[in-house]
């Protein structure tokens, strides 16, 4: 009997050893990629947890910041909060306030932490309060983080920190693209990270991962590759979870509405990634957005506008503008040879687009508006009715320059103001509403936060009407970042909802 065991476990290693030599001949006819792209994490996940230098991977959430980071804006403490105050024993005399959310709490692009709401939220308190309470911040935001991540934070580590009062602020990465898994699927797979991380050194398991993974697509009736990060309808779940988690702890919640700027150009954020690859060698963006990122696009974008919004903006700004496709042909020679290739290639929508950036660049703003109706017209006679979101972002930068075409026609060019009920406003709004490719919410996100104004214990701060009244898009220097001036508007809304309701 003994014998027989043996024999068949050497069979069966025999077997497996052969097989495995085999994957490996095939896999390096086929190459690696054919079978291990199906199982890659988003391009976001690769990116923020590991390489960005603030931030690293993390067995729960994908990534979160280092410890001990001493940079004047991202210093944390030995929980990995920002700030570098260690976190004691909460006394009788303490009101403790837990903030979560994404890079905006964060702070990204201030100069200094002092600069941020949360902070200066806590100096209005304290400075109220006189002495009576002290107030503490606790800033669990991270950069990249999404609600589904926002969600899990507050359940695994939050509640031990016992907090008198939740603030979130989230929604700009949820409604972005990054891979072919939402977050929730992806947070789902990291029980087996561990288990796949091992089998992934076997070449037949990459190969029949690949070819799995290659079936499922096959059968697939409606295919889409790259997908949401966080769908409204999750990230409506997730902030009815984290209210209930709130009333189940007797805590009161409150939610800032994210604002967002319409003047910031649309689907042109990754840009700068296309050409970042990972540990493993490989592109960070799937192919189907590289491709449409790198098409050769021009903008309608101002120097004195952007001037007035941004000043010389931070670093990163500037390398996104920079991306831009550059035609190098003065406006007016540039409106000749788009003419020239149309003839040739009338069926382009980029062509078209490059010919209303080129007559915009001139002041002809009626003609700029053909070519550039006209180049929409063609994208949307290209897809027909697949509005997936990879093809709403590949057709948002024509609906921008559309808007800022409008805009200049009507008030100049430079405005940074502009009529809400105006043709101009309805196309920076629709480029907004399908930019899936920049890290900015959206109105079917805002609806979801409205629904829970209103119900018990929760209170939503609606920030982008607040900023509307308020400056407007001079409180932003990105595509969703508050400049220091916002961040004061946002701490001054806060301070004015937790006094009015004592909490």
């Amino acid at each position: 009997m003994r014998r027989q065991l043996l024999f068949a476990v050497i069979t069966i290693a025999a077997v497996l050893l052969l097989l495995e030599g085999g994957a490996r001949l095939l896999e390096r006819h086929l190459g690696p990629q054919a079978s291990s792209a199906g199982d890659r994490p988003g391009w976001q996940a690769v990116f923020f947890g590991t390489l960005f230098d603030w931030h690293e991977s993390d067995p729960n959430l994908l990534w979160r910041f280092k410890a001990g980071l001493s940079d004047p804006l991202i210093c944390t403490n030995s929980d990995r909060l920002l700030g570098d105050q260690k976190v004691g024993p909460k006394t009788p005399q303490t009101y403790r306030i837990l903030l979560l959310g994404d890079s905006s709490p964060v702070g990204m692009g201030l100069s200094v932490r002092r600069q941020a709401f949360g902070e200066m939220t806590r100096f209005l308190l304290d400075r109220s309060l006189a002495g009576r309470k002290s107030v503490e911040l606790l800033n669990g935001a991270v950069s990249g983080y999404s609600s589904e991540q926002v969600r899990r934070f507050l359940e695994s580590r939050g509640w031990k920190y016992d907090p008198d009062l939740i603030i979130i602020y989230c929604g700009n990465n949820d409604a972005s693209l990054s891979g072919r898994y939402t977050d929730r699927e992806l947070l789902g797979r990291q029980h087996f990270a561990s288990l796949r991380a091992a089998l992934s050194h076997a070449a037949l398991y990459r190969v029949l991962r690949g070819i799995l993974q290659g079936r499922a697509d096959d059968g697939s009736a409606d295919k889409e590759i790259v997908r949401i990060r966080v769908s409204p309808p999750e990230y409506g779940e997730n902030l009815r979870a984290i209210a209930d988690q709130c009333r189940s702890h007797g805590r009161p919640l409150v939610i800032l509405k994210p604002p967002v700027p319409y003047l910031w150009p649309a689907g042109l954020q990754f840009k700068p990634f296309l050409q970042l690859a990972g540990q493993d060698g490989q592109a960070i963006l799937p192919p189907e957005m590289a491709r449409l990122l790198g098409r050769p696009l021009t903008y309608c974008l101002d120097t004195t506008r952007y001037r007035q919004l941004y000043g010389q903006g931070d670093i990163f700004t500037r390398v996104v503008l920079s991306s831009v496709y550059a035609d190098t042909l003065p406006p007016g020679e540039a409106v000749v040879y788009y003419s020239q290739q149309l003839a040739l290639r009338p069926d382009d929508p980029v062509l078209l687009n490059d010919l209303g950036v080129a007559l915009w660049r001139i002041g002809d703003y009626r003609r700029a508006d053909s070519a550039l109706l006209a180049a929409r017209a063609l994208f949307a006679r290209r897809y027909g009715g697949t509005l997936t979101p990879l093809i709403q972002a590949a057709v948002s930068p024509v609906l921008f320059n559309i808007g800022i075409n409008y805009l200049s026609q009507a008030s100049g060019p430079g405005t940074i103001d502009y009529d809400t009920s105006g043709a101009a406003f309805t196309y920076l709004d629709s480029a907004l509403q399908a930019d899936y490719f920049s890290l900015r919410i959206k109105r079917d996100y805002w609806r979801q936060i409205d629904a829970l104004a209103g119900t018990n214990g929760v209170a939503v701060i609606d920030l982008p009407a607040i900023f509307r009244a308020s400056g407007g898009e001079r409180l932003f220097f990105d595509h969703c970042h508050p400049n220091a001036l916002g961040h004061q508007v946002i701490a001054q809304a806060l301070y004015d909802t937790l006094h009015a309701r004592g909490w």
